[in-house]
C-alpha cells in the first residue's frame, strides 16, 4: 500500500514557465490516463525538464499500479536514463525539482520490487535534493509537499527498518511534514487539490480522531473529479479503512473505466474484500478471480487465495475452499502484511471457526449488528482454546468500539490481552493499540501512552509493521513532534 501513497505526491508547481500543454498532460497522468499522456508527450521538446518529469511520472505510475515484473527492468532503465539527461541540463528550479522526483521514483520502484538497499540510497539522494531545493526555492510549493510526505513517512518507519533511517541520515518530523503539506495545499498552488488529497491520507494515518475529516476531504475531491481514477481509489481506500464498506462499494461501482486508463488490478482485490465483509460471497469470488486474471505482480497473491478460501468455505463449497487454501503456500511472496497473514494462517492449519470469522468480516466492513449476531452463535466453555477465547473478546471489543461504546470495549480489549500472554497472536498488540486510542478519546493521555508503548513491545506477529507505525505516530503526535 505504501507505494500507492506516492502516486499522490508527484505534482507540478504552477509557474509562468509551465506550458498549457504540459499542464494538460499532467492532468491526464494524474487521472491515470497514461496512454494518452504518453502520446501527447511525444509532441513535446524531449530535452525539457517538465517533459522528462511527466514521462518519468507515467512510468512510475505504471509500475505502482500494475506491479508487472516484466516491465520493471526496462522502466527502471528509462528512469536512470532521464537522470543522466537531467545532469546535463543547466541548474534551475524545474531541473532541480525533477532530479529529486525522478530519484524518488527510482528509489520507490526499487523498494516495490524488493531491492531495498539500493532503494535506500536513491531515496536518500532524493531527500537531500529536496532539502537543497527548499533552501534555493523556498516558495516552490510542490517541493514542500513531497518533502512533507518523506518527513511524515520516515517518522513512522518500524523498528525492523531502522537501518533504512540510518542510511538516509534523517529523523522524521510529523509536525514539520504536515506543515509542509498544508503549505502545499494553499489555493496559491493550482494543484492544491492533489496536495489536499495527500494531506487526507496522512491525516488518516497520523490522527485517528480526525479520520472523518480525512474521509470528507478525499470523497469531496473524488466527487469533484469523477473521471479521476486516482482520486476514486484514494476515496475508496479511506472509506474501506474506516469501515464504511457500502460507501466504498458505491465509489468502486461508479469508478471511471475503459482503455483510456491504466489497468488497475488491485481495485478488484479491494472490492472482493468489500463484498466479503457483507457476506456477498459470489461477488467476492468474482472480483478476486478478476484480480488474479489481471495482476502480473507477486504481491497479494497469497491474500487473494486466502480470501477465495474464505468465500468458498463460508458458502459451504469445501472442494474449492481446500484448493485455494493449498494455493496460499504455493504462490506469491510475503512482502505485504496481507500476504504474511495469509501465509501464517495456512501454516497453522487451524480449523475455521465460522462465527468468529463472520464476526471479523462483518466488523471490518462496519456491519456491527451482523457481527454481534455472528458472535452470539459461539458459546465459550472451559474447553474452548485460549486463542479462540482471545479472538472472541477482541472481536467483541472491536464491535463495541465501532459503535462508540468505549466503556464497554475497554475491558474486553484488556481481557483479550490477558488471554494472549505467552503467544504471538496479533490480538494483543492490536487490542493495546485500540485501547490507546480509546484513552486518547477519553482525554487520559498517560494511560494512552502506556498502551501505545505496550503495542510496540510485542514481537513476531504478522501485523507488527503497521501496528508499530500507528502506535509511534500516535505517540509522536501526542508529544508534538
Amino acid at each position: 500500500m505504501l507505494p500507492a501513497l506516492w502516486l499522490l505526491s508527484h505534482t507540478l508547481f504552477a509557474s509562468p514557465t509551465i506550458s498549457p500543454q504540459h499542464n494538460g498532460i499532467y492532468q491526464h497522468v494524474l487521472k491515470l490516463k497514461v496512454p494518452q499522456a504518453r502520446a501527447l508527450l511525444q509532441q513535446q521538446a524531449q530535452h525539457k525538464s517538465t517533459t522528462l518529469l511527466l514521462a518519468n511520472y507515467a512510468d512510475f505510475l505504471e509500475l505502482c499500479v500494475q506491479q508487472d515484473q516484466r516491465k520493471y527492468e526496462p522502466l527502471l532503465a528509462a528512469q536512470e536514463a532521464r537522470l543522466e539527461k537531467l545532469a546535463d541540463l543547466p541548474k534551475e528550479v524545474w531541473r532541480d525539482y525533477t532530479l529529486a522526483e525522478v530519484r524518488l521514483h527510482t528509489g520507490m520502484s526499487k523498494l516495490l520490487f524488493g531491492n531495498r538497499l539500493s532503494a535506500a540510497w536513491d531515496i536518500r539522494k532524493a531527500y537531500l535534493q529536496y532539502r537543497h531545493n527548499e533552501q534555493q526555492y523556498p516558495d516552490f510549493l510542490a517541493n514542500k509537499k513531497n518533502l512533507g510526505v518523506l518527513q511524515v513517512l520516515i517518522g513512522s518507519v518500524p523498528d525492523k527498518y531502522k537501518w533504512f533511517l540510518n542510511i538516509i541520515g534523517l529523523k522524521g518530523s510529523i509536525k514539520q511534514g504536515v506543515a509542509n503539506l498544508k503549505a502545499a495545499s494553499s489555493t496559491d498552488n493550482p494543484f492544491y487539490q492533489e496536495a489536499r488529497l495527500l494531506h487526507a491520507v496522512i491525516l488518516h494515518l497520523t490522527e485517528p480522531e480526525k479520520q472523518e475529516q480525512a474521509v470528507r476531504q478525499a470523497t469531496a475531491l473524488a466527487k469533484q473529479e469523477p473521471d479521476n481514477l486516482l482520486f476514486q481509489f484514494v476515496a475508496m481506500h479511506l472509506l474501506k479503512k474506516t469501515q464504511a464498506s457500502e460507501a466504498a462499494l458505491k465509489v468502486y461501482l461508479r469508478r471511471p473505466q475503459g482503455s483510456a486508463y491504466l489497468t488497475f488490478p488491485y481495485l478488484h482485490h479491494m472490492a472482493a474484500d468489500l463484498y466479503l465483509y457483507r457476506a456477498d460471497y459470489n461477488e467476492s469470488i468474482r472480483e478476486n478471480r478478476q484480480f488474479l486474471k489481471l495482476h502480473q505482480g507477486q504481491h497479494y497473491l497469497k491474500s487473494a487465495n486466502y480470501k477465495l478460501y474464505l468465500a468458498y468455505a463460508l458458502s459451504n463449497h469445501k472442494p474449492q475452499a481446500q484448493w485455494h487454501f493449498q494455493q496460499i503456500t504455493e504462490v506469491g511472496i510475503e512482502d505485504t502484511e496481507e500476504d504474511r497473514y495469509a501465509a501464517k494462517y495456512a501454516q497453522k492449519q487451524e480449523a475455521l471457526v465460522k462465527p468468529l470469522m463472520q464476526a471479523r468480516l462483518h466488523s471490518d466492513g462496519g456491519y456491527f449488528p451482523e457481527a454481534l449476531l455472528a458472535l452470539q452463535q459461539l458459546e465459550l466453555t472451559p474447553a474452548t482454546p485460549a486463542a479462540v477465547q482471545a479472538e472472541y473478546f477482541y472481536r467483541k471489543a472491536r464491535i463495541y468500539h465501532g459503535t462508540d461504546s468505549l466503556q464497554q470495549a475497554l475491558p474486553l480489549y484488556k481481557r483479550a490481552i490477558e488471554l494472549c500472554q505467552g503467544t504471538d497472536l496479533y490480538f494483543a498488540p492490536s487490542a493495546a493499540l485500540q485501547a490507546g486510542y480509546i484513552y486518547q478519546e477519553l482525554h487520559q493521555p498517560q494511560k494512552a501512552k502506556v498502551y501505545f508503548k505496550q503495542a510496540i513491545s510485542y514481537k513476531n506477529h504478522e501485523y507488527k509493521n503497521s501496528i508499530d507505525a500507528k502506535a509511534k505516530l500516535a505517540l509522536a503526535a501526542m508529544q508534538g513532534s
